[in-house]
Order: C-alpha cells, then sequence, then structure tokens
C-alpha cells in the first residue's frame, strides 16, 4: 500500500527564518529513511516546493498502523508545532482501474 503526506507551513513559520525548525527538519530529512524502515516502511520519495512552503512524501507500507507507530517517532512529532500535516491512503492507476471493474462487478 502506498501513503502520501502532505507537509506545509506558512511563511511565517518557515524553518529557514528560525535555526530551531531549521533543525528539526534536517534531522527529520536526514533520519526519516532509518527510521521508517524500523517500522517496515520504505520511503519512496520527498518532494519539495521550497517556495510554496509544501512538500510530498511517498511511501510503502506494509499497514496504517506501521505509518502511525512511524508519525509517534520524536524526529516525526517534532515537525508538528509548526507544520500541517495531511496523510492519505492512495491508489496507482492501475490499482484504481482494479476497483472500478470490481465495483462494475458487484453493482450489476
Amino acid at each position: 500500500m502506498h501513503v502520501i503526506e502532505i507537509i506545509s507551513h506558512s511563511p511565517g513559520s518557515c524553518p529557514l527564518g528560525n535555526p530551531k525548525k531549521l533543525e528539526i527538519m534536517e534531522n527529520w530529512l536526514e533520519n526519516m529513511a532509518v527510521l521508517a524502515a524500523k517500522h517496515g516502511v520504505k520511503v519512496v520519495g520527498v518532494w519539495t516546493d521550497r517556495w510554496g512552503h509544501t512538500s510530498w512524501v511517498a511511501y510503502e507500507t506494509p499497514s496504517m498502523e506501521a505509518v502511525a507507530e512511524l508519525a509517534a517517532e520524536p524526529e516525526f512529532m517534532a515537525r508538528v508545532t509548526f507544520n500541517h500535516i495531511e496523510t492519505s491512503a492512495v491508489t496507482s492507476a492501475k490499482e484504481t482501474l482494479a476497483f472500478f471493474a470490481k465495483y462494475k462487478k458487484l453493482s450489476q
């Protein structure tokens, strides 16, 4: 299963303007893959729109529980003090089409 995390903050709470927040984000980025692996989660990728104050993280995970356990790690929790974080389970186009086909069968 795949999970997308959308992380955003206002320009006023940007880590670039606050050394402590910058340290939190650097620590998270440097340790996220090792912490994720500890919970059986793989970091697929991280993308950032620096000027839009938004980042996206894609995870491959065995369950939402594993992502919840990962989110409880201190390096992950520290981010919530100045970021809005939205987490969603997502499917690929192929998985979505398979779901549509199954749904169509059930609804006939």
